[in-house]
């Protein structure tokens, strides 16, 4: 790899890795709106069932400040009331599996952009190899440029005496 062609080559590749972690950050900061979304509509259900649990028993507490409720009424509502809970809990539940998503999502994301980082870097570093390659060989090829003039020159000096 002491050409510039093969710097070029390898400059090519290094520009396709830097390309392919760029996808992957992209990538992962789609899962990680998505995984953000999630979150907040596992909240939004959360919130929506504390409110309708929360009517529901406003409801029944007003009942029962009307009227005495018969024995079975109330337990009705009291299963009403243990099924709610369940079902919040399912909702919490629900909200810690998509924040453990959320947090993985955060993570994934943080890793690819340090990937990209890291091969913008490498990139970067290949491509001043590169520059500083041709600059030595275009200055190399003037100097034999400027040598076989010298020697002409002197060359002609030589024939006139």
């Amino acid at each position: 790899m002491s050409g510039a062609s093969d710097l070029g080559k390898l400059l090519a590749l290094r520009s396709l890795r830097e390309e392919r972690a760029k996808a992957a950050v992209s990538v992962a900061a789609a899962r990680l709106r998505d995984a953000s979304r999630a979150v907040s509509d596992a909240e939004v259900a959360i919130e929506r069932h504390e409110h309708e649990t929360d009517r529901q028993e406003q409801r029944f507490l007003e009942a029962m400040q009307i009227k005495p409720l018969p024995s079975g009424e109330f337990g009705r509502r009291h299963e009403l009331l243990g099924v709610s809970d369940q079902r919040r809990e399912a909702l919490i539940g629900e909200r810690e599996k998509t924040s453990t998503v959320l947090d993985d999502c955060e993570r994934e994301l943080a890793a690819a952009q340090a990937e990209w980082r890291h091969r913008l870097f490498e990139r970067d570093r290949l491509a001043e190899a590169e520059s500083r390659l041709r600059t030595a060989d275009q200055a190399r090829a003037e100097a034999v440029v400027e040598q076989e003039a010298e020697e002409m020159s002197a060359d002609r000096v030589r024939m006139s005496c």
